[in-house]
């Protein structure tokens, strides 16, 4: 005979699962949906080079300057500068700053005087290589003459030269490298460059005018929506897939709730103010027999695609000889390898084939950038001072 309890049981048990079966199926599909991101990612990461177990806001991350990262502090004079004593564990091996944010080139351990300075961006820093191979390093391994290496990522032409007249004082170099990225001279034209507030200078009355550091405005109010779109996009950024989607899809949103607090261009003339710059640094430099000179670097795609230099270069070197400033442009010897074998820039910048994109100069291009410079240079070099011989590894030391 068939209990009457369990058929009593046994029929409430019948919605019940009914009611859970569609639950269980949508954790499911959500547990392989996730599991498929975290697969995904991991794939990514390792296919870009990138660490895969590493905890990363990946969107800030990649914002030029680099000033949300360790390395580098806000400056009221010059926007951003290397923080000193410091050293950087990311994908940028072997940066280390000593005094005044001067990268090391090998060893050393206090700021040398009575040799060469070098100033400029992250191409003068050399971001993505060791600290040996950035062309300041180069350059001191062929010549065996000390130079420091005073370049700051994600410098315009006004903060690079703003640079060289503060540490011509303390440096006290017999040659002064003037290190400029084209694109640097229409940083020149910013108040904001990617997130970061920095100088700039107009031309009144035919005088540089200084205008320093604009200070953030507290950003507007946004709507519920916005405010849950801007939120999803800072949890989206420790995803690197998501980063380098969205970075190519929506740059605007990525990279900001309004473009003007990542590019800011007041009315200015870029050349104009480079040029005035260019040349108030070299009278400076005059007063205490400093030789200048300018070293002109350029992107890879400028190379490939371009048959001579940007037109916003070409017056800045122009101008630069016009005031007496020896110019050294790395244009047309990159540009005679490029003709010859297109892929040898793949050798002479860092590239990357997950994006199929250049960064910056390689150890190699930074070789070639160091023997373009002592060629240019020989006649001053011979007058220094050596502290190694040429080719050689200056000597060590450690930190007092």
């Amino acid at each position: 005979m068939q209990d009457p309890q369990g058929t009593r049981d046994e029929s409430r048990a019948r919605p019940l699962a009914r009611w859970s079966l569609p639950w269980a199926n949508l954790a499911l599909v959500l547990a392989s949906l996730l599991l498929s991101l975290v697969l995904l990612e991991i794939g990514f990461r390792a296919v870009a080079g990138l660490p895969v177990f590493k905890f990363a806001d990946w969107r800030t991350h990649r914002l030029l300057p680099g000033q949300f990262r360790d390395r580098v502090v806000a400056d009221p004079v010059v926007g951003w500068t290397n923080v000193p004593w410091t050293r950087s564990d990311d994908s940028e091996s072997n940066f280390e700053t000593i005094d005044y944010g001067i990268r090391r080139n090998f060893d050393e351990t206090t700021v040398r005087t009575g040799g060469m300075l070098a100033v400029g961006d992250s191409f003068t820093q050399g971001v993505e290589v060791d600290r040996n191979e950035s062309w300041p390093a180069a350059l001191e391994g062929m010549t065996g003459v000390p130079i420091v290496n005073a370049g700051v990522a994600g410098y315009g032409t006004d903060q690079i030269i703003m640079r060289a007249e503060q540490l011509l004082p303390i440096v006290k170099p017999k040659i002064l490298i003037i290190g400029f990225f084209d694109d640097d001279i229409l940083r020149a034209g910013r108040s904001l460059h990617d997130g970061a507030p920095k100088p700039y200078f107009t031309i009144e009355n035919g005088e540089l005018r200084y205008h320093p550091p604009p200070r953030l405005q507290p950003p507007k109010q946004e709507s519920l929506m916005s405010s849950i779109g801007y939120r999803l996009r800072d949890g989206l950024g420790y995803f690197a897939t998501a980063d380098y989607v969205l970075a190519r899809l929506t740059p605007g949103y990525w990279y900001g709730t309004e473009s003007e607090r990542y590019q800011r261009r007041p009315e200015v003339n870029e050349v104009a103010v480079t040029c005035a710059l260019l040349r108030r640094v070299k009278a400076q430099a005059d007063k205490d027999d400093i030789r200048t000179i300018l070293f002109m670097q350029y992107y890879a795609y400028d190379i490939l695609e371009a048959s001579k230099p940007p037109r916003h270069a070409q017056r800045v070197i122009a101008c630069a000889q016009a005031a007496g400033i020896r110019v050294a442009d790395q244009f047309m010897s990159l540009r005679d390898i490029a003709v010859r074998r297109r892929s040898a820039m793949k050798e002479y910048y860092i590239y990357r084939p997950i994006d199929r994109g250049y960064g910056h100069m390689s150890a190699k291009g930074n070789r070639h950038a160091g023997h373009m410079l002592s060629q240019a240079l020989r006649d001053w070099l011979e007058a220094l001072p050596r502290t190694h011989e040429a080719g050689a590894q200056p000597p060590t030391g450690e930190r007092p």
